[in-house]
This record gives structure tokens, C-alpha cells and sequence, in this order.
């Protein structure tokens, strides 16, 4: 039935029950209004019309593109181009409790990776998928939504490598600029309170048992001996803490909508939409001056006078750039495309993995299931279930248990409901094997279950990026690199014991583990190492922080893309600022730190060119 073209008998009121109805529709519709939040309008059917130039051509929207856009259109007179191959998102990227919804549709780059017999064994065809943000905001406006910055040694560890200026005292001020931090227990001197992106605790402490399970969690490692942490940012340990969000008011605050939303109007800034990147323009004097955009199967030349910014991400920024000609001479060579400059592009690809479906059966009763409109009702009204992603808390541990301590194991958790489980759904999106999917949908039938993923903090292992083709369209060879390093596998070995031993705890003495039953791995049973093993192989997955592929380093590291200051290597007017130009990845989630990365990416443009001190330093 349409409702509303439904006609209802005249009703009789003295008029509070007319007002009050009226206020319900009201604040209804402003909710919806702020789940779809004014994005820039797509300006491509004029830039595609007329020859324009620009300064400054920024490729992709995502996490760093959308910032260094935003920043450099601060400078008046200079004109910025913003492309981004996809649309604006959904209004279900903007619910955190729709998280992966909206995997393997459109608005997803669909990646897969490369088939390998190390890892992804239970993946449908041993491969796994990457899930990838194709859409203003790029991968932060589908990702988990967790705030994290990594460890000061991380950074530390960049700067340790010759990359001047990236010490976590460097950078430490890009991340206090980027932040409006709104969590109760920060401590004042390491957050900024006044930046774009907002950062919340979570809202109802009470949604989904969390309060309980939280608990559970909280005695089980004071047991163990582990402090409670009230903000990683500052206390930087081994420990359990609550999580944060890039949130604003239960909304995901992707940084499309914190970056690009309020400055819309800006006239200096220009954002082609739906429109893919096909080359870098390179003359023979080494200098890009400019792109070659496709729209809908028209072509068409761009010029920037200054400079091109890849910010495509650690896929297809290394893409872009071999399809121009930047890369491997052998690989290039063999496809055909004239080599301009021999670099390690594709290259020190790294990601976090994580171990599915460690399953704590918590044996608690199904409660009376929530109809998926009083959910919606719910959180459009008070922001609650649905402006939750999972449980808010995170353990991190030195397996090691070294002097410095460390981390080197983050656990992440997941808790899935009986009643409104998305668990097999967000299984079959990840390619998450038939059989598996089962299991743990039986699992799941009438009890809550809280999945533990112990999660590789630093990975020593590391996979490339290739050329599938030359053509943009086609996507690129991804050779994942999992657990090529035994280290990676003794470290998430000793991530699941951590788990085996947490579960001996007073506090989850009426719970029960449950791990997959595989054929290959039932041979062996815990404490084998063998079993363990076996189960990682089969069950490690990415945590999405791809990362790498086009490395900062000094002159002297021939592995190097980028120099400190992002410039390409030997080629004038191009600089690279996304996850791609980490030479390691940092210890936590990734999204934070790349957009630390195009804050800074874009005080060093500046710097350069409003400074005059732009030099020939290849």
C-alpha cells in the first residue's frame, strides 16, 4: 500500500495531539536530512565542455584526496580539481549499524586478491576480498569506523629510516589539527578539540548487552594482570580501553562530509564526480602537467600548472601510475607501456589481518527480536543501537611481553545477536566459504556470540601490486603477500592462545570457545601449534588498512617512490599522499593516520610554493 497516497477518516483534536505529531515528523525529517548531508555538486559536464586549467589536480576523494582538496583550496588564487571515480555515498554508509551493507555494490572497487595456498584458505576459491570505499570519502565512508593513530614508534620508525619530518613529534600536531575530539577521559595535550573530524565515545552504554560484556571483558584482563587504559592516544600499552569513532551525533563523519560538505560553495575548488583517471600527462622533460580523465566513455586532457596529488589509495595510486609509465621496467616492459622512470611502484604492499570467527558462545537466551522499523525508529529519534558499529572495547597485548611493551595483537570484537544477526550476510560479502557460513549462523541461532579476531598489529610480510592490463578499467593483480614471513604466523599463533587463555578467567567460566571445524586442521588439537597454524591460514582476512605501495624513503633506499616531502622520484610535479607512501604500517587502524598524511601532504605544498623554495632536488 502507498502510505502516502492513503486518504484517513477526518480525526477530531483539540490540537496538542496535532502538534505532537507534527514535532515527530519534524524531528524525523531533520535525522534523515542529516543522514544525507549536501555534498558538492559534480562539476564534471563543464570541466569535460571547456578547456580549464588548474593549479592543482588532486586524484581521489578519500581520506587524505578530500583533505589535501580542502586545504589547498584555503589559498584563494589557486584553482583546485578534485576527481573522484565514484558518486556520493549512500544514506547507509552513514549509519554505523549498517556497517558492510553496502559491500559489493557500487560503491565497493570489488577487489579481489590473488589466490594463494599460504593464506585465505576458506575464502571462496582461497582468495580474499578487499573491500574498498568508491565513493566520495573514498574507504571512510564504509569503513569500521574506529579512531586510532598507531604508536609514537611507528612514526619514530619512519623518521629512523631517513624520512625527515615524520617523527611522532612531527606529526603529532597534524593529528591534534584534523581532530574535534568530544570523548570523555582525553587527555587535553595530545588531542585537538577544534578540527574537522568529530570523535565520540559510544552514545548508550546499555545497547546490545554491551555494558555486560564490556564487564566480562574488563575483570577478565585485570585478572590476567592488564590495566584498563582511558585514552591509547596518551597511554600507549599493553591494556584494555573503549574504543572511539569518527562519529558525530551517532553519524558516520566520513571525511567527505567533515572536509569537503562545509566548503561546498568554495569557488576555487572543483570536483569531478563518477569520472576515472586514465594517465598522468608526463613530457619529456620528466614534468606532469596534468590528466587524462574518462567520463562515461569520453576523454578528455587536464592541465595543472603546479602539480598532480595522487591520493587514490594503495591500489590504484600504484596503478595509475604504471598505466603513465612509473614503475618496474621489467613488468612495464612486458605489457607494452613505455617505460618513463624505473621505480619500485606496486611494491612493500602491507595490510592488517585479522582471525575470523573465534567464536565465545555466551550462552544467553535470545531476547524478543526488534522489528527492523522500531530500529530505524530508534535511531533516528535517540541515536541508539544503530549508531553502533560493535562492542566498543579493544585489547591490545606484547604476546612477547617485552621490556618495552610493545604491542604487537590487537583484539577486535564483534557481537552478533541472535535476533537481527547480519553475521551470515556479512560472511558471504567477505567470500567467506558456504559451510563456514553455516556454522556459524547455527551458532548463532539462539544465543548472542561474541567473535574475538586477534589481529596482526606490524606485519613483517609483504605482498605487490601488478598490471593486469593497460586498461584503467580492469583491475590490477593484487598479490595479497600473507603470512610469507613465519613471524606474522607465530605472532597471530600466540594472538589465538591469548584468547585460549583469556577464556580461563572467572569471568568467562559460563561462556564456551568455538573455532570452525576444518578437515585440514582436525588432525591436530590445541595446545598444537600445528592446529593453530592451520586455522590462521584458513581464516586470516584483511582489516581493510592496505598500505605501502608507493614507499617513502631517502634517496639512498632504492625501494623509495617518494622522497619525504612526497615528490615522485626524478619526476617534476608529482607527489603521491595516501596509505600508499607508509614504508611500515602503523600499529592500529589506518584511517586517522592517512588523513594526518594529506594534512600534512598539504602544508608541504604550501610551503613549497607560497615560500617560493620550489627546487629542482631530485
Amino acid at each position: 500500500m502507498d502510505v502516502l497516497n492513503t486518504t484517513c477518516p477526518n480525526g477530531v483534536s483539540i490540537g496538542v495531539s496535532q502538534l505532537l505529531f507534527t514535532q515527530l515528523i519534524t524531528t524525523l525529517m531533520k535525522s534523515y536530512c542529516d543522514l544525507n548531508p549536501d555534498y558538492p555538486v559534480d562539476q564534471s559536464t563543464d570541466v569535460m565542455a571547456n578547456d580549464q586549467q588548474f593549479d592543482f589536480i588532486v586524484v581521489g576523494a578519500g581520506s587524505a584526496g578530500a583533505t589535501v582538496a580542502a586545504r589547498l583550496s584555503e589559498v584563494p588564487q589557486w584553482k583546485v580539481l578534485l576527481i573522484e571515480a565514484g558518486s556520493d555515498p549512500p544514506m547507509e554508509s552513514n549509519i554505523p549499524g549498517l556497517y558492510g551493507t553496502i559491500f559489493g555494490s557500487k560503491y565497493d572497487w570489488l577487489y579481489t586478491t590473488e589466490r594463494t595456498e599460504k593464506a585465505c584458505r576458506s575464502m571462496l576459491n582461497q582468495q580474499c576480498r578487499w573491500p574498498k570505499g568508491k565513493m566520495l570519502g573514498g574507504s571512510s565512508s564504509m569503513n569500521a569506523l574506529y579512531y586510532g593513530r598507531g604508536y609514537p614508534k611507528d612514526y619514530d620508525a619512519w623518521e629512523a629510516l631517513g624520512n625527515t619530518g615524520w617523527a611522532y613529534r612531527d606529526v603529532l600536531k597534524y593529528f591534534k589539527k584534523l581532530e574535534e575530539i568530544r570523548t570523555l577521559g582525553s587527555v587535553t595535550d595530545v588531542h585537538g578539540y577544534d578540527g574537522p573530524i568529530s570523535v565520540e565515545g559510544y552514545k548508550d552504554e546499555t545497547v546490545f548487552k554491551f555494558g555486560e560484556l564490556r564487564q566480562k571483558l574488563l575483570h577478565a584482563m585485570q585478572e590476567m594482570g592488564y590495566p584498563y587504559i582511558h585514552d591509547m592516544s596518551a597511554e600507549m600499552r599493553s591494556g584494555i580501553t573503549n574504543c572511539w569513532t569518527t562519529t558525530d551525533n551517532g553519524i558516520r563523519d566520513n571525511v567527505a562530509r567533515a572536509y569537503l560538505v562545509p566548503i561546498k560553495n568554495r569557488p576555487n575548488l572543483v570536483v569531478m564526480k563518477e569520472t576515472y583517471v586514465t594517465k598522468l600527462l608526463i613530457n619529456d622533460a620528466k614534468q606532469v602537467n596534468g590528466v587524462e580523465v574518462n567520463k562515461n566513455g569520453i576523454y578528455k586532457q587536464i592541465t595543472s600548472t603546479k602539480e598532480v596529488v595522487l591520493s587514490a589509495g594503495a591500489v590504484n595510486t600504484p596503478q595509475l601510475m604504471m598505466l603513465s609509465g612509473l614503475g618496474p621496467k621489467e613488468h612495464l616492459t612486458d605489457l607494452g607501456i613505455p617505460v618513463i622512470e624505473d621505480l619500485s611502484v606496486g611494491y612493500n604492499l602491507q595490510d592488517h589481518i585479522f582471525v575470523r570467527l573465534n567464536n565465545i558462545n555466551l550462552n544467553t537466551p535470545q531476547e524478543p527480536q526488534q522489528m527492523q522499523t522500531d530500529l530505524l525508529y530508534n535511531y533516528l529519534t535517540r541515536r541508539t543501537e544503530l549508531s553502533h558499529l560493535a562492542l566498543d572495547t579493544h585489547i591490545y597485548v606484547d604476546t612477547l611481553k617485552k621490556a618495552d611493551d610493545f604491542p604487537d595483537v590487537q583484539l577486535l570484537f564483534m557481537a552478533w545477536s541472535p535476533a537481527n544477526s547480519k553475521l551470515p550476510e556479512f560472511l558471504k560479502v567477505m567470500g567467506t566459504e558456504p559451510q563456514q557460513i553455516q556454522w556459524a549462523q547455527q551458532l548463532n541461532k539462539d544465543t548472542y556470540i561474541l567473535e574475538v579476531t586477534p589481529t596482526l598489529l606490524r606485519p613483517k610480510s609483504a605482498g605487490r601490486v601488478q598490471l593486469k592490463s593497460t586498461n584503467l578499467l580492469d583491475p590490477p593483480k593484487i598479490f595479497n603477500g600473507y603470512l610469507e614471513d613465519i613471524d606474522d604466523i607465530r605472532t597471530l599463533v600466540r594472538g589465538m592462545r591469548f584468547i585460549d587463555e583469556l577464556m580461563t578467567t572467572k569471568a568467562f567460566k559460563n561462556t564456551t570457545l568455538h573455532r570452525p571445524p576444518v578437515t585440514e586442521c582436525q588432525k591436530w588439537q590445541p595446545p598444537h601449534e600445528e592446529y593453530y597454524e592451520c586455522m590462521v591460514r584458513n581464516f586470516v582476512a584483511t582489516v581493510n588498512h592496505v598500505s605501502g605501495s608507493c614507499k617513502m624513503g631517502p634517496k639512498d633506499d632504492r625501494e623509495a617512490v617518494v622522497d619525504p616531502r612526497l615528490r615522485v622520484y626524478r619526476i617534476k610535479g608529482l607527489r603521491v599522499a595516501d596509505t600508499s607512501i607508509m614504508p611500515s604500517i602503523v600499529s592500529g587502524n589506518t584511517n586517522i593516520p592517512t588523513i594526518m598524511i594529506g594534512e600534512k601532504a598539504a602544508d608541504m605544498i604550501k610551503e613549497d610554493w607560497q615560500n617560493e623554495k620550489v627546487k629542482d632536488e631530485f
